[in-house]
């Protein structure tokens, strides 16, 4: 039972599991275990990515069940910025698992890690950049695994993307928009696409359809999490 400091606390800045709500903690044991997990293939359950030539491998940390959904819903639209604490470092880890499974292009090129972009009214709203936190992190892994990497934010929303129009209304706006940074590479440099979730694809395919042409070259994506696909999920060293 909770003691009179803790009940104090609670009604002062009431904490709980974004996960599964127990009280009193940031994120439990059972919530936090699958943000350990290695990453795994996760672009056979996401139906827009077909679109994507060459095909575009993409990997996962975790699948968008209850309580990892309830962990990103609650960073990205509750005001839970602490929990980028369990977030960023979980990319970073994942980063560093990927890394021996990308192209072996990517050995030989300094890696640019581009985040899938937040509209600005969303990074007002919640007073950072999440998806740039997160490439961050990931680019971090890279380094940790010995590929050269640096975050480049190279993308900007569609113009006719807007909040709440679902994934056939962010489908039918088009691509995303590419920033200068796209073409004022001095050479073609591979690219890891980071984005928060991954359902149908559609986000990750009009990134990868915006880069098309530039100097930038998608060879990968990671996310947090990703729906659950149909039949088997392959792991980090496994191909489709």
């Amino acid at each position: 039972m909770a003691g009179p400091v803790a009940r104090l606390a609670r009604l002062v800045v009431p904490v709980a599991c974004p996960g599964c709500g127990e009280q009193d903690v940031r994120w439990c044991e059972a919530c936090e275990a699958p943000w350990w997990e290695p990453p795994l293939r996760c672009e056979s359950g996401a139906p827009r990515l077909d679109a994507v030539e060459p095909a575009l491998p993409a990997w996962s940390i975790a699948e968008l069940d209850g309580p990892t959904h309830g962990v990103i819903a609650a960073w990205k639209d509750q005001g839970r910025r602490d929990l980028g604490a369990l977030l960023a470092p979980a990319m970073r880890r994942a980063a560093r698992e990927v890394a021996a499974a990308l192209d072996p292009a990517a050995a030989s090129s300094p890696v640019a890690v581009v985040p899938c972009p937040a509209r600005a009214a969303h990074t007002r709203r919640r007073g950072e950049d999440l998806p740039l936190l997160l490439a961050r992190a990931a680019a971090a892994g890279l380094a940790d695994a010995g590929v050269p990497a640096a975050t480049v934010a190279a993308l900007a929303p569609a113009s006719g993307a807007s909040r709440g129009s679902g994934d056939r209304g962010r489908w039918r706006a088009g691509p995303a928009r590419t920033r200068g940074a796209a073409w004022r590479q001095p050479a073609l440099r591979p690219v890891l696409l980071v984005d928060d979730v991954l359902t149908t694809g559609a986000t990750l395919a009009r990134a990868a359809a915006a880069l098309a042409g530039s100097r930038l070259v998608p060879i990968g994506a990671l996310v947090l999490a990703s729906a659950p696909a149909p039949g088997k999920v392959l792991g980090v060293g496994e191909g489709p």
